[in-house]
């Protein structure tokens, strides 16, 4: 078991390596090619646009053809578009690559997810989650201090050279060892997309689950997109010691993911879950408190963000392993309708809240508490229609 979880985790931590690795990189980067900063900032949207657009034609794929040969393709794109990236000799070659990355990582995310509905149930499926969730917040952690590294000794190329090193080493690592765990392929063809896709969409039990952890994650990405703006110009603190109150949300993002598994064997999944989100609604409330009666400082905001990030480590394991279930028999295309809406609200969220810089942290708060109130609303009604209620 663990073995296919590190595997499973391998793959999983390429995408928050693209996405964070070369985020120190942007003005050399730009410098480099000769652009504008901005353009190559862009690239991080044109990414999660990509990676959103990706799961949308990778889930139908890994119910129809298997989990195995889409996870193999995926990674062969992401080896050669990070490769390509290392040579990249201008912005739009940039941009257009940093677009082909996303459609391979696209690949890991959906077919880990299906994979994961395939082989285990109740609290092993939570565990694993739990397990890779302790991944995914410890590489966004260390890659933007490899990417500087790297930067500084060896220049931005090298930060694709080393992305290009992990997928090689994680694709023969997943053509010796990942097996297939899809048991129903069948032909493909675009009726048969078509048929999964609104097969799954009439499911009026998806809906509030796929809105709620949307949502969820527009307050998540909302919080990524705005923090350097508003700790470092809004609440004072040098880019240098950033990191240092950036790393509170991971330390309890880390202690939960540590925990959640234990904690949903004795109290059960969606128990776990409706705490974790009312612990972060009354955190987000009391932030929003603090802001409009223009208390908020450094020292309750960091606490209070990092309560509602960290605590997504019992959401989103949680809430995924619960829809999850229900729909097996098409955790392809569930789980890349669930992505690309997750990934979809980011990149929208992220572009909203970057329109707000002019009035300080207002619009990260507003876009925070927005989705969360929603999440938890809508998640709630989720967890009725689960248990048979109307």
């Amino acid at each position: 078991m663990w073995r296919t979880i590190l595997l499973l985790a391998s793959i999983v931590a390429l995408t928050p390596l693209a996405i964070d690795m070369y985020l120190p990189a942007m003005p050399a980067i730009a410098e480099s090619l000769g652009a504008h900063l901005s353009v190559i900032q862009g690239s991080m949207s044109t990414f999660l646009v990509g990676f959103a657009i990706g799961q949308l034609i990778h889930g139908p794929l890994t119910d129809a053809l298997g989990r195995r040969p889409i996870a193999l393709a995926g990674l062969t794109i992401f080896c050669a578009s990070s490769l390509l990236l290392t040579f990249a000799d201008s912005s739009s070659m940039f941009l257009v690559l940093r677009v082909f990355q996303a459609l391979g990582g696209a690949a890991g995310s959906v077919v880990i997810n299906a994979t994961i509905t395939d082989r285990y149930k109740g609290h092993e499926a939570v565990q694993v989650r739990s397990t890779i969730i302790m991944v995914m917040t410890l590489a966004p952690m260390l890659a933007p201090t490899l990417g500087g590294g790297l930067l500084h000794w060896f220049g931005w190329r090298s930060i694709f050279a080393v992305l290009t090193a992990w997928s090689v080493v994680t694709l023969i690592w997943s053509a010796a060892s990942l097996k297939e765990s899809n048991r129903n392929t069948h032909a493909l063809s675009f009726s048969n997309v078509r048929l999964s896709y609104t097969s799954v969409i009439k499911q009026p039990l998806l809906w509030p689950w796929l809105s709620g952890l949307s949502l969820n994650s527009a307050a998540f990405f909302a919080f990524l997109g705005a923090s350097p703006y508003v700790y470092i110009k809004v609440m004072g603190i040098s880019p240098q010691h950033f990191g240092f109150y950036f790393a509170a949300n991971v330390v309890v993002m880390t202690l939960g993911a540590a925990f959640n598994s234990r904690l949903s064997r004795l109290f059960g999944a969606q128990q776990v879950l409706r705490t974790a989100q009312k612990i972060q609604i009354t955190a987000l409330s009391l932030m929003l408190l603090l802001h409009l009666l223009d208390l908020l400082s450094l020292w309750t905001l960091v606490p209070l963000c990092a309560i509602y990030m960290g605590l997504n480590s019992f959401v989103f394991p949680n809430a995924t392993s619960l829809l999850m279930e229900k729909f097996s028999e098409k955790a392809g295309t569930t789980s890349a309708l669930l992505g690309a809406a997750q990934f979809g609200t980011g990149a929208l969220s992220t572009f909203l809240v970057a329109q707000g810089t002019d009035h300080g942290a207002s619009a990260m708060i507003v876009m925070m508490f927005a989705g969360g109130i929603s999440a938890f609303l809508l998640v709630g009604v989720g967890c009725r229609k689960l248990n048979g209620h109307s």
